[in-house]
C-alpha cells in the first residue's frame, strides 16, 4: 500500500510539473543522458534544465530511454484555442498515462525483487520504506548497553527463529544483504571480483579519501598489483624496523600519565595511535607544537568524511574539513621529495614509495597511489587501534586477575631478555597470553558496522537464499561473533565484557572460538593487521609493565557504552585513576 501511495504522489507531481512546464515553453524533452552507468534524466526548456540522478544497484544496468518531443507548433496552436483549465487536464492526463506505463521505471528501488529464474527465497529482515530505506540505520544504531551495531542485532532478530545467517536490509533504499557466519562469509567474500564486486556508492566519498585506494578498486589485476606494492611496506620484517617508532609513541603517551590523577583512556590512546600515524606511517619529524596541527587535521578531515554537506556541497575545499585534507596530502607529498632526494627512512610510507613489483620491476606505486593508501591507513587504522586500546583498558580494569597475568608475562619476558629492547618476535613467542588478550577484546567488541559495500555480480545462493544480482552485500564481524555456535549463549552473555571477557577460552582447542573475522576475509583481508596487532600489543605490555590503574566511574554492574562508533567505546571514554606509574624501562 505505501508503495502503491508513493507511486501515485509521483504521477500527481510528475503530471504536474509536465503541465507548467509545457505550458511555459514551446519545447519540452525528456531524455536519457549517456554518462556511463549513472541513469540520468534531463528535462530541457527555454527557461532552466532540471537535472536528476539515480545509481542503478546494478553498476552495468542498461541506460533508461524515455523522450517526449511534441513540436513547439502543435502546442502554441492548442494553448491559443482551448482553455487553461482544459489544456492543463489534457496535459495532466497525458503525463499520467505516460508514467503508468513507464511506471516499472519509478518504482522505490528497495522493493523486494526476487530473482525468478530462482526458487530459494530473498532473506528475511525489512527494507524499510520505500526510496527511504531502513529509518533505524540512523535511529537505531546503538544503545548504552551493548553500544553500537544495535541496527544490525536488530534486523538479524526480525527473522523467523531470531538472529538468522543472513538478512536484507535497505541502506538510503539500496536493498543489500548481511552475511553472517564464518562458513557463509568465506563463501561469499573468497570469490570476490567474480561473485561480488566493490561499488562506489558516492565518487565524492573516494575523492574525500584520496583517490581510489585498495578499498574502492574494483579490477581485479589492479587490486593484485596494490596489495602486493603496498603490502611491502607491512610485512613482518617491515614491522621489526617499526617497532622502536612504536616503542618511542607508546613510552610518550604513558609519560603523559601522573599518579593520583585521573585520566580518560581513550584520549591517551586516540594520541598514541596518531603518534604512530605520523611517526612510523608517515615518517614525519614534527615538534611538539605541529603535533597537535597534525592530530586536529586528522579528527576535522575523518569528521568531513562522515558529513553529507561537506561531500556534496561545492567549496569544500575551503571547509575546516577541506583544509585539513589538504594539509595532509602537503606532508605527504613533502615526505615523497624527500624520499627522492635522500632515499629510505623505514617509514610505512618509503616502503610505499621504492616498492617495486616483483612481477614486473618496473613498475611501480604512482604519486597518487602512494597519498590515497597512506591516508588509507590513517582513516582505518587509527580509530580501530584507538578503540580497541580504549576496550581492552576497560576489559583490564574490570578483570584484574587479567591484567595481573599480563603484568606477571611481561616480568617473565623482562627477566628472560634482560637488558634487551623488546622485539615483535619476544612479543609473539613469548607474549602468548597478551595475544589472547587482545583476541579476545576484538571478539567481544569488533567493528559494529558493517565492512565495506560489495555488489552481487549474478544472483547466488548462500545458506538456503538468494542474493539477487544488484544486491549490496556485506559482512558484519559484531553478529558474526554472536551467532558463534562453539560460544553461542541464549542471553548473549558471551559477548558481555563482564560476564563473557575470558581470554584463556584462546588457549584451549576446545573453548576456541570458531567464528571470528575481526580483519575481514577474502582478497580485501585487512593489509595493515601486521601494524595494528604490533602497535596494540606495543601499548598493552609497555602498560601493563609501568602502570597499575583502578576504573574511575565504571564497576561491573553499571558499564555503558557510547551509541555510535565505529568499534564500540565505553561513554565515559575508560576514565580511570593511576595508582602508580613506574619509571620508563622497555
Amino acid at each position: 500500500m505505501a508503495t502503491k501511495c508513493c507511486f501515485l504522489q509521483l504521477v500527481v507531481v510528475a503530471a504536474l510539473l509536465l503541465a507548467s512546464t509545457v505550458a511555459s515553453t514551446s519545447s519540452f524533452v525528456l531524455r536519457p543522458s549517456s554518462s556511463g552507468s549513472r541513469r540520468r534524466f534531463t528535462f530541457s526548456t527555454s527557461t532552466h534544465n532540471l537535472n536528476t540522478y539515480r545509481k542503478p544497484l546494478h553498476r552495468h544496468g542498461a541506460t533508461t530511454s524515455l523522450q517526449l518531443s511534441p513540436l513547439s507548433s502543435i502546442i502554441t496552436n492548442i494553448s491559443g484555442k482551448i482553455s487553461p483549465q482544459i489544456r492543463n487536464s489534457i496535459l495532466i492526463g497525458s503525463a499520467a498515462a505516460l508514467l503508468f506505463k513507464n511506471r516499472s521505471k519509478f518504482y522505490p528501488p528497495n522493493l523486494p525483487r526476487p530473482d525468478p529464474a530462482f526458487t530459494e527465497p530473498l532473506p528475511d529482515g525489512s527494507l524499510g520504506c520505500p526510496y527511504l530505506g531502513n529509518i533505524g540505520f540512523f535511529t537505531n544504531m546503538g544503545n548504552a548497553k551493548t553500544g553500537s551495531g544495535e541496527f544490525y542485532r536488530y534486523q538479524a532478530s526480525l527473522a523467523d527463529g531470531g538472529n538468522p545467517q543472513l538478512f536484507k536490509y535497505a541502506p538510503l533504499g539500496t536493498p543489500s544483504v548481511v552475511i553472517t557466519g564464518m562458513a557463509n562469509v568465506k563463501k561469499v567474500f573468497n570469490q570476490e571480483f567474480k561473485l561480488i564486486n566493490a561499488g562506489i556508492l558516492s565518487d565524492k566519498m573516494v575523492e574525500s579519501l584520496g583517490g581510489e585506494s585498495l578499498v574502492f578498486v574494483t579490477d581485479q589485476e589492479r587490486h593484485q598489483f596494490l596489495r602486493r606494492l603496498v603490502g611491502q611496506s607491512m610485512t613482518p620484517e617491515q614491522i621489526d624496523k617499526a617497532m622502536p617508532a612504536l616503542m618511542e609513541s607508546a613510552t610518550r603517551m604513558i609519560n603523559t600519565l601522573k599518579e593520583g590523577e585521573d585520566v580518560e583512556m581513550e584520549r591517551v590512546v586516540t594520541a598514541f595511535t596518531l603518534d604512530v600515524a605520523w611517526r612510523q606511517i608517515l615518517g614525519l619529524n614534527l615538534k611538539d607544537d605541529e603535533t597537535e596541527t597534525f592530530n586536529n587535521a586528522v579528527n576535522d578531515w575523518i569528521i568531513g568524511c562522515f558529513n553529507p554537506l561537506w561531500l556534496f556541497l561545492p567549496g569544500k575545499r575551503f571547509s575546516k574539513s577541506g583544509k585539513a585534507f589538504k594539509y595532509l596530502v602537503s606532508k605527504i607529498e613533502d615526505r615523497l621529495d624527500e624520499f627522492e632526494r635522500n632515499g629510505p627512512d623505514g617509514s610505512t610510507l618509503s616502503g610505499m614509495y621504492f616498492a617495486k613489483d616483483e612481477e614486473d620491476p618496473s613498475k611501480r606505486l604512482s604519486k597518487k597511489d602512494i597519498i590515497s593508501n597512506s591516508l588509507l591507513l590513517i582513516f582505518a587504522g587509527s580509530e580501530t587501534a584507538a578503540s580497541t586500546l580504549t576496550v581492552a583498558t576497560l576489559a583490564l580494569g574490570l578483570h584484574k586477575d587479567v591484567f595481573n597475568k599480563l603484568k606477571n608475562e611481561q616480568l617473565a619476558m623482562m627477566a628472560k631478555h634482560e637488558g634487551k629492547v623488546m622485539t615483535r618476535e619476544m612479543l609473539e613467542k613469548d607474549c602468548p597470553y597478551l595475544d589472547v588478550v587482545v583476541k579476545e577484546v576484538m571478539r567481544i567488541k569488533p567493528l559494529a558496522i558493517t565492512g565495506e559495500n560489495r555488489f552481487a555480480q549474478e544472483t547466488f545462493v548462500v545458506d538456503g537464499k538468494q542474493v539477487p544480482k544488484g544486491y549490496g552485500v556485506t559482512f558484519c564481524p559484531g553478529v558474526t561473533h554472536l551467532l558463534d555456535p562453539s560460544l553461542r549463549e541464549e542471553d548473549n552473555s558471551h559477548m558481555d565484557i563482564v560476564k563473557g571477557f575470558k581470554p584463556e577460552r584462546w588457549l584451549d582447542d576446545k573453548t576456541k572460538p570458531t567464528d571470528y573475522i575481526p580483519f575481514g576475509v577474502g582478497p580485501r583481508y585487512c593489509l595493515g593487521v601486521n601494524l595494528a596487532l604490533a602497535e596494540m600489543k606495543v601499548f598493552l605490555a609497555l602498560f601493563a609493565r609501568r602502570v597499575d590503574f583502578d576504573l574511575t566511574n565504571t564497576t561491573s554492574d553499571d558499564v555503558e557504552w557510547k551509541n555510535f562508533s565505529i568499534i564500540p567505546k565505553p561513554k565515559d571514554g575508560a576514565l580511570v585513576s593511576v595508582s602508580s606509574l613506574s619509571d620508563a624501562n622497555v
